[in-house]
């Protein structure tokens, strides 16, 4: 792979919307790991606490507000382009409760549980709707139940010592 290449395509046949994208998630990641990122942390785990060590809260919550409304303009704005026309479906109640789903199958408070729950949502959408094309709004619902009965946190215990295991397992199969 040559320099000024992503997964063997070239950055400049990109287009502007897979460039806006990966230039907006590369300058969230970027700041995340700035002090204003720590700062927004902080204030996220005690305002009181941050505001206590100097941290000047309402600032920084202002910003972050302004720096989400920029990227929500920007991606209503890449939205446009793609379909073509502006409609108001897009301000329709079921699409605001697929993105909460997306974000809580994700993982909120997590700077990739959008893009993770995004990817899983669309996934379970189309092998749900193939299998049973009226019921799955259900079976994403009894996932969504799962979810916040068992705990996103024995989940990832559950996997945590699923995955060790099947790696000491491949690790002694002699087979090449």
């Amino acid at each position: 792979m040559r320099a000024g290449q992503i997964g063997g395509q070239r950055l400049a046949r990109l287009t502007l919307g897979s460039r806006t994208r990966l230039r907006g998630a590369c300058l969230g990641h970027r700041l995340l790991a700035l002090l204003f990122g720590f700062g927004l942390r902080a204030i996220r785990d005690n305002p009181r606490r941050a505001s206590a060590i100097g941290i000047a809260s309402n600032v920084r919550v202002a910003a972050v507000y302004t720096l989400a409304a920029t990227y929500a303009g920007i991606a209503g704005a890449l939205l446009a382009q793609t379909t073509g026309f502006a409609s108001l479906d897009v301000y329709d109640f079921h699409r605001s409760a697929d993105v909460l789903l997306v974000l809580v199958i994700g993982g909120v408070g997590w700077l990739y549980g959008g893009l993770i729950g995004a990817v899983l949502f669309t996934l379970m959408h189309d092998v749900l709707a193939g299998i049973t094309p009226q019921y799955w709004q259900f079976w994403i619902g009894l996932l969504l139940v799962i979810l916040v009965l068992v705990g996103r946190e024995r989940i990832g215990r559950m996997t945590a010592r699923l995955l060790p295991a099947r790696r000491q397992v491949a690790a002694r199969d002699p087979r090449p």
